[in-house]
């Protein structure tokens, strides 16, 4: 490992519900991140634009979920919605269908890069409740930002943290596919989850971001174990369908990896759970649940 890590990687959840019906072809993919970027460049302009042309993958946005179906309420009693807590496991999925006006939602957004969102974080709450968003037609009012640690999926730990709390004994990693994943591998896009697919995307970002320099050998000793996946065709909008896959997988570590090496392979996995794995999880694609097994 070459420098020290400030960085830390941030899971928000983002409470909202919307006056009238969101169709669903706008509930994914390409509109869900311009929302993002709308709402980013009303906290800082000049961060909102750096996004806009970067090729670097610094967030990663879940689907909207649905909380709760959709109740009688008005535009003027929408700001003073309850919050909501989960301390159980949610599972995130794709809407099949468009969500009715009124329906409570929840999205998870992960920021990787602290040097580019440190200024944006402690200003979005009160900068996005302030005014209505717009997805596609359908007026959204952001009512609260979920604390940190209420749910799985809202928390905040440096690249440190995460490095010094993995394992380094366990050998076998399972990921669960929430959303489906796509990978980029040999200049083509595929939905085949290799070791190489996987571990070393992972790896390039965590270098990118943690300051916590990990050589490509990390993963050589990974093998695949056992796996239970499905492909499936999925259209992200912008006229862009993509062939991805759900389902679990596991990964195993070689019995002759050394403590170091399971220890920097466990903290990838762990940081997954922030980035996702795959190519293009700024859409929505290859959010992961990961769970050990020693």
């Amino acid at each position: 490992m070459a420098k020290n890590s400030n960085g830390m990687p941030e899971s928000l959840v983002i409470n909202l519900v919307s006056e009238s019906t969101i169709p669903f072809q706008y509930l994914r993919g390409h509109q869900l991140y311009r929302l993002f970027l709308a709402i980013i460049s009303a906290v800082e302009l000049e961060n909102g634009q750096a996004l806009r042309t970067s090729r670097r993958q610094s967030f990663a946005l879940n689907p909207l979920q649905i909380v709760s179906q959709s109740q009688t309420t008005s535009a003027h009693n929408l700001k003073f919605l309850p919050l909501h807590h989960q301390r159980e496991t949610i599972p995130i999925r794709y809407a099949h269908s468009s969500i009715p006006g009124g329906t409570h939602c929840w999205w998870r957004i992960a920021l990787l890069d602290d040097g580019l969102f440190a200024q944006v974080s402690p200003r979005l709450e009160q900068v996005a409740t302030r005014k209505p968003w717009f997805l596609g037609p359908a007026r959204l009012h952001i009512t609260n930002l979920l604390p940190t640690n209420v749910s799985e999926w809202t928390s905040c730990q440096s690249y440190q943290a995460i490095y010094k709390q993995a394992s380094n004994n366990n050998r076998y990693l399972t990921f669960q596919l929430m959303t489906p994943a796509v990978f980029y591998q040999d200049g083509e896009e595929t939905a085949l989850p290799t070791r190489d697919a996987v571990f070393h995307s992972l790896r390039k970002r965590w270098n990118r971001y943690s300051g916590l320099v990990f050589a490509p050998n990390t993963i050589t000793l990974i093998t695949a174990k056992s796996f239970n996946l499905h492909t499936v065709k999925l259209s992200v909008g912008n006229n862009e369908t993509i062939v991805g896959c759900l389902g679990k997988l596991t990964f195993q570590i070689s019995d002759t990896a050394d403590p170091l090496i399971i220890k920097r392979i466990n903290a990838l996995a762990d940081f997954s759970r922030y980035c996702g794995i795959g190519y293009k999880t700024f859409l929505g694609l290859g959010m992961v649940s990961v769970t050990a097994t020693e």
